[in-house]
């Protein structure tokens, strides 16, 4: 018996996922922070805490606290 496998595209209809911005936690390696609009968390671990380049609301709320700086690269 042989099988046969079909050639898969290389384009799909599934969005291109964003890209990381990285903030290092200048107060603790790791803590929970809850996002005041609709009460999404996220975890800091290891220092750092990553979030998608389009969270548009994690992303203004990292960058207007002064215990978060963003990591270059």
């Amino acid at each position: 018996m042989t099988s046969k496998t079909k050639g898969v595209s290389a384009t799909t209809d599934e969005p291109v996922p964003a890209t990381l911005s990285t903030f290092r936690d200048t107060l603790y390696t790791s803590r929970v922070l809850i996002l005041p609009e609709g009460g999404r968390t996220l975890r800091v671990a290891k220092g750092q805490v990553s979030v998608a380049s389009d969270d548009t609301v994690a992303l203004e709320y990292l960058r207007g606290r002064k215990d978060f700086v963003a990591v270059e690269g």
